[in-house]
């Protein structure tokens, strides 16, 4: 390789570094559709460019280059993806074998399989992965009596298909509170049993999580203290479940965003 090649090789990945994460993620993705992409290297016409390490997150290296990276908004938390890729099996085994979503009853508007229209700047999926696009959970709770008969609605909006809402009950003497939890681990654990089911890693996923339970909300994000043992088990039943895909949002809203979606 001459040495004229071998600078614009190392120009190119040293531009890859300077990539930010969203932008290296899809890269990764159209090497990997052209097929230029092994486990450790690019392949080109003129030999092997070391560029996985170039593909990895690399911190800000000065205070001014982490400020031009806009941080979350106090009510987001996003969260990176896991170094180790995990099989759909073990993504929908239970972290928190003491603690199950307590459903009694549930009742599916729309079909997972009715497709919308398509997007011209929507790509398939690869084998193996999930939607490039965000996966959108909506998620409510309450109780008719606090405590009293639990229940909960969410609406999952997977990319390229209608969405689709679900009615839980959980039973009685279940607080608004615990509906608010319960409502949204279910909605987790049906999106791990859909990528499961497609043969798509979890760590390939992207979440946009939004509901109008502040108590819940900051509880997961860690901004309030959850002392309360039935709410306890329950925030970290989430926050496990949330550790399993590569990127999340968890977003506080108004209460008449959730009214629009689920007529609650």
């Amino acid at each position: 390789m001459s040495e004229d090649v071998e600078a614009r090789l190392l120009s190119i990945v040293e531009s890859i570094r300077e990539l930010p994460p969203s932008q290296r993620r899809r890269l990764v993705r159209r090497l990997r559709i052209s097929g230029l992409l092994g486990p450790m290297e690019c392949l080109t016409d003129r030999g092997r460019l070391q560029i996985a390490p170039a593909l990895a997150y690399r911190p800000p290296s000065s205070p001014e280059e982490e400020a031009d990276v806009p941080p979350p908004a106090a009510s987001t938390l996003v969260r990176p993806e896991p170094d180790e890729p995990q099989t759909p099996e073990a993504a929908i085994a239970p972290a928190q074998p003491d603690y199950r979503t307590p459903v009694s009853g549930k009742v599916v508007v729309g079909s997972p399989a009715e497709k919308s229209p398509a997007s011209p700047h929507e790509m398939a999926p690869l084998p193996g992965q999930a939607p490039e696009q965000p996966i959108v959970i909506i998620f409510d709770g309450g109780s008719r009596g606090n405590p009293g008969q639990g229940y909960g609605s969410y609406a999952l909006r997977w990319p390229g298909a209608s969405q689709q809402i679900v009615r839980l009950r959980f039973g009685d003497k279940v607080t608004n509170n615990e509906a608010e939890y319960d409502t949204l681990i279910a909605a987790l654990e049906a999106v791990l049993q859909r990528l499961a089911d497609n043969r798509a890693r979890p760590h390939t996923a992207r979440l946009d999580i939004r509901g109008d339970s502040a108590l819940v909300i900051n509880q997961v994000l860690g901004e309030w203290e959850c002392k309360e043992p039935r709410l306890k088990v329950r925030c970290e039943r989430v926050r496990s479940l949330l550790k399993r895909f590569g990127q999340w949002t968890l977003t506080h809203h108004r209460r008449e965003k959730s009214v629009d979606v689920l007529g609650h």
